[in-house]
């Protein structure tokens, strides 16, 4: 195994670590999140309405979001994925989506639609180990839903995102700091709005 490797391996075990460890409260801003930091492009953050939860956030230019942390209430670790132009997607109901990383490893899980400040995402809970850790690793990740591209995302930097949530989680639980959050995300259009001419929105029935 080489020494990249054993690092990636080490810390997507420390995540599932990090899952289990008990959180104390944090200050935080009013829509529940609370800012820690940045890493290569991605916000690390705070989550008050998961026990405390740390998570590396991303958005993409095509109007995507990624999200990835510690559900600190269920002990587990989550993904949330979502694109501006996913309307239509039904809260509560279960999606079976596909994830190909760097074209080589592919997963499949069901991920439950909800609506976090006022727009529509997936998310799924209990990541996988191997999941998590071909996360950190790879490069790209693509990901489907009944056949169908709907997401091609770059994972730069996730290695030192992940690593910064570990570290986050453990701070917040010896000393629970935390500042206000900024602003969120814009929602701007991407290649599945419902506009003439574009790809349709793929969760539409």
């Amino acid at each position: 195994m080489s020494l990249l490797r054993s690092k990636i391996t080490m810390a997507a075990a420390a995540l599932a670590v990090a899952a289990s460890m008990a959180a104390r409260p944090a200050a935080a801003g009013d829509d529940g999140t609370a800012a820690w930091g940045s890493v290569g492009g991605w916000q690390i953050r705070v989550d008050r309405s998961i026990g405390n939860g740390c998570f590396a956030l991303q958005g993409y230019r095509d109007g995507s979001v990624l999200r990835l942390g510690f559900d600190m209430t269920r002990k587990a670790i989550y993904l949330v994925l979502g694109n501006a132009s996913w309307r239509s997607i039904e809260l509560g109901k279960l999606y079976r989506i596909d994830f190909v990383f760097d074209g080589a490893t592919r997963y499949s899980g069901d991920f439950r639609g909800v609506r976090l400040g006022g727009s529509a995402f997936l998310a799924g809970t209990s990541l996988s180990f191997d999941f998590t850790r071909d996360f950190m690793e790879r490069n790209e990740v693509r990901i489907y839903y009944r056949g169908a591209l709907v997401g091609d995302l770059s994972l730069r930097n996730t290695y030192a995102a992940v690593a910064e949530v570990v570290h986050c989680q453990r701070e917040i639980a010896a000393s629970g700091s935390g500042d206000r959050p900024s602003g969120a995300y814009r929602n701007t259009a991407g290649p599945f709005a419902g506009a003439s001419g574009a790809v349709r929105d793929p969760f539409a029935r």
